[in-house]
């Protein structure tokens, strides 16, 4: 709007000169007094002279100018082009590292730290080339990188705290992860990556009641998957399973873990638990309180171990619990073998045969062969039981082949 206005003043002012010079002729004189001289002019041409002049000196007075600020404009733009420069290394650092490009990435970022120009981007290209390093397996120039992040502003040293817990952890270092975690945490205790690495420090420390509490926080975050998740847990409650060295600390235990995973996946570690500790009742009376659910094969070696250390009276109703299971499932070879391994504790020659047999019907068994063959031993059937030992032996020497 402003432009449009110059120029209708501008076509306003040629207009009235145009019709003034044509309605009014005349001279102009010009006196030189040191020279005596007197110069006559046309009114028209001296117009035109004076505009003419007018219009050197602005274009002079421009050129002038310009020359005059001529340093200020060429440092102007070498700052822009510097600027450009650490933005273009910088961008290309961030894609590289993203690519998985390494030391491509570290080389950008070093390009801008050289850069005199970088200001606050120095404090992410030093974050990047430290990182980079690490992931490319070039410890020195990491920890060089790591020193000069030393000489950032205090909330810019979380993700240098964050590297040094990591590297740390890399090597065994666990004094100096957890110093380095406990710095990080006083900056953002609730950062995601923070808590995912003490979850690794507590797993390798074997602080089962810590990593809990930190599988919890990243499932409550969402960015746990379930088949993680459930892989931590697991370990957790077997390492807090593991922990337990009496009843009493065994019971606690219990009381820690929440009932689906008791009766769960866990279930053979618990009654496992239960047979290390001596307690052999609650040993079968936990089984027998899960097994009809699970059905799990793997829980009828641990009801065997423990009913070997029962009173004749307590053998007798263990055996009679395996009796009634196998009314249900009486095609389970597991459980088939259980009560030949039962029969034959009990001096049951016959059943055991008959058990083992038709635990040997269902599936083919080093155990129950060899027990077969003990129990053809005691009955006089020798040949019949060097037979059941023999077969093993191929089995094994085809394995070894294989």
């Amino acid at each position: 709007m402003k432009n449009l206005l110059w120029l209708i003043v501008l076509f306003v002012l040629a207009v009235a000169l145009a019709v003034g010079a044509k309605f009014y002729s005349g001279d102009v004189y010009i006196v030189i007094d040191q020279l005596h001289t007197q110069v006559r002019l046309n009114l028209h041409l001296f117009i035109i002279a004076v505009l003419l002049l007018v219009a050197v000196l602005y274009v002079l007075l421009k050129i002038i100018a310009g020359l005059i600020h001529l340093p200020r404009r060429w440092q102007r733009w070498y700052q822009n082009y510097q600027y450009h420069k650490v933005e273009s290394a910088l961008n290309q650092a961030g894609l590289s590292y993203f690519e998985g490009c390494f030391q491509q990435a570290q080389m950008q970022a070093q390009k801008v730290l050289d850069n005199k120009r970088a200001g606050k981007n120095k404090a992410l290209a030093l974050m990047l080339a430290a990182y980079s390093a690490d992931e490319a397996n070039d410890q020195q120039a990491r920890d060089g990188y790591l020193q000069q992040m030393a000489g950032l502003p205090a909330k810019q040293q979380l993700a240098r705290f964050l590297l040094m817990a990591k590297a740390a952890l890399s090597r065994q270092d666990y004094g100096g992860a957890e110093r380095a975690l406990q710095s990080a945490a006083k900056i953002n205790p609730k950062l995601t990556q923070l808590v995912r690495l003490q979850l690794r420090y507590d797993f390798e420390q074997q602080q089962p009641l810590d990593a809990l509490r930190k599988i919890d926080q990243l499932s409550r975050a969402g960015v746990m998957g379930e088949g993680e998740q459930q892989n931590y847990y697991g370990w957790a409650y077997r390492q807090l399973l593991r922990e337990a060295q009496d009843s009493r600390q065994f019971k606690k235990c219990l009381k820690s873990i929440p009932a689906d995973v008791r009766e769960g996946y866990l279930g053979v570690d618990i009654a496992d638990k239960y047979v290390q500790l001596g307690l052999y009742q609650p040993a079968l009376k936990w089984i027998r309180k899960i097994y009809p659910r699970q059905h799990e094969a793997a829980l009828l070696p641990v009801f065997y171990r423990a009913y070997q250390s029962l009173e004749v009276k307590e053998q007798q109703k263990a055996i009679d619990i395996a009796e009634n299971w196998l009314t249900q499932r009486p095609h389970d070879a597991s459980l088939l073998l259980l009560l030949g391994q039962l029969a034959y504790e009990q001096q049951l020659w016959g059943k055991a045969q008959g058990y083992l047999e038709a635990s040997l019907g269902q599936v083919d068994s080093v155990t129950a062969r060899l027990l077969l063959a003990k129990v053809l031993e005691k009955t006089g059937h020798v040949t019949e039981a060097e037979a059941q030992r023999q077969h093993v032996l191929s089995e094994v020497s085809d394995d070894e082949e294989i």
